[in-house]
């Protein structure tokens, strides 16, 4: 936990960071995001055996119909200034650090992230890189090309390490279809790609 903690002081709070445009297909590519941000991480609080930190979110995200590989129209607009929280603790059972991200609270009504929460785990740091997987936990809503909605979950990776002693962050997400009755997962079609974002 305290190597956790000092990478964490020494590399990734107070520092803000960006992500360029970026898009992604959803609904067999019948719709379309496109995406950038810019990213803060702050109040980074802890104990012996815990911490956690905010991720400040200031977004510019909207999704398109596509139609004969045109943009057509904006059927959503989430661009919105969001704030996640990851909170890590030791287990006294396996000398491990788990935890949650949760989200927080968004400037917008109509958040996809509202009251999702994410477990996670396989925190390692390696060759100056910290790494740790999210599972996100029951489902959230995926807009569709029909103006309704289907429920998705992700499992993602984050790391983060220093370029020429710069922060870099990459989120990985692997999105899955979930079946609201069981909860059992199959693999999307939706594709995502990373999101990388840089400090300047």
């Amino acid at each position: 936990m305290k190597e956790l903690i000092q990478y964490l002081e020494e590399n990734v709070t107070g520092r803000t960071l960006y992500t360029d445009e970026l898009t992604y297909e959803l609904d067999g590519g019948k719709l379309e995001g496109v995406y950038s941000d810019q990213i803060s991480f702050s109040n980074l609080k802890y104990s012996k055996t815990s911490c956690q930190m905010d991720m400040f979110i200031v977004s510019n995200e909207k999704i398109y119909r596509v139609e004969e590989g045109c943009h057509a129209e904006v059927t959503k607009d989430y661009s919105a200034v969001s704030l996640f929280r990851f909170e890590l603790a030791q287990r006294k059972s396996t000398g491990k650090v788990t935890g949650l991200f949760r989200f927080i609270s968004a400037s917008l009504d109509d958040v996809p992230a509202d009251a999702v929460v994410s477990g996670i785990s396989e925190i390692k740091i390696e060759k100056g890189t910290l790494s740790m997987k999210e599972d996100q936990v029951l489902y959230r809503d995926q807009p569709t090309s029909d103006d309704e909605y289907r429920p998705i979950a992700f499992v993602s990776t984050h790391s983060f390490c220093l370029e020429n002693g710069k922060l870099r962050y990459e989120y990985r997400g692997d999105c899955f279809d979930v079946n609201p009755s069981t909860l059992t997962r199959s693999k999307s079609l939706d594709v995502f790609p990373s999101f990388i974002s840089r400090e300047r």
